[in-house]
């Protein structure tokens, strides 16, 4: 007599279902296109990082933590990676690879080991806007992005820096004499080394309604310069991070599925025996 097909597919089932249940790794894609039209805003290195919810790196209407200053004024991630190593236990972080992203320009990177259940689930993101001399995007909300449901393999795409989600740090005054990345519009002046504008000492807040508007340093802008572009609040989200998932089984997983299908065997090793 044979072993009965549902003894099988209860026995598959169980040894798959703890297997399940044992896997939390995975690899986890991130990649970040510049969406915004010809002649619009650039976005320095994007740095993500993924933590327990415990790390918040910012709070509208708060004073900036040097991090986000040197972050959001030189497009300088360095402080906030330190920071982040110290506080997120567990922590994973990276910052995509190569310069400023451009209209039309991507950039990707994958973290590998990722315990999108638990000690990674919460992902928090910061980068420079530029042209500007504060600008940045970030999530103020530490719990905001969820990716736990990702565990187990999927995608999710975020649109970055739409209306209302581009931040002034509120360090440093907007004046196109020390803002970065000048060049890269025609724009003359422009920032030639870190830190180097007049201190505002306001706190963080969003950025609303034409964001050049009230820049001083107008006399260094061309003739009939198209702002248009750059008017990011006018024109759909400037970015987009695209978050691709595979699930990894941990090596236990393994030694789990072979010890199922040892099992498995025996059990119907036994049964065949007893009908014999």
């Amino acid at each position: 007599m044979k072993p009965t097909r549902p003894l099988l597919a209860s026995l598959l089932a169980t040894t798959l279902g703890l297997c399940a249940l044992s896997a939390h790794a995975a690899d986890v894609t991130f990649t970040f296109t510049n969406l915004a039209p010809p002649g619009g805003v650039g976005v320095a290195p994007l740095w993500l990082g993924l933590h327990d919810g415990s790390f918040d790196s910012f709070n509208a209407g708060s004073v900036a933590s040097g991090a986000i200053e040197r972050a959001a004024e030189d497009g300088n991630a360095n402080v906030l990676t330190s920071d982040f190593g110290a506080q997120a236990v567990g922590g994973l972080q990276t910052r995509l690879p190569g310069g400023p992203r451009f209209p039309g320009a991507t950039s990707s990177f994958t973290l590998h080991n990722v315990d999108l259940g638990g000690s990674n689930r919460y992902l928090s993101y910061a980068a420079m806007v530029v042209i500007s001399n504060d600008f940045f995007i970030g999530n103020d909300n530490a719990k905001q992005i969820d990716l736990a449901a990702l565990a187990g393999g999927g995608s999710l795409s975020l649109a970055l820096g739409g209306a209302g989600q581009v931040w002034d740090a509120g360090t440093e005054v907007n004046d196109f004499h020390d803002s970065l990345a000048n060049g890269a519009f025609g724009i003359g002046g422009g920032q030639s080394m870190a830190n180097q504008g007049t201190a505002e000492h306001g706190v963080i807040h969003a950025v609303l309604g034409s964001p050049y508007a009230d820049f001083a340093g107008a006399e260094l802008v061309p003739v009939n310069f198209d702002w248009a572009p750059l008017n990011f609040n006018a024109n759909p989200a400037f970015g987009r991070l695209d978050i691709s998932v595979s699930a990894v089984p941990e090596p236990e997983t393994y030694a789990m599925l072979l010890a199922g299908m040892g099992l498995m065997g025996v059990v119907l090793r036994r049964k065949a025996a007893a009908v014999a």
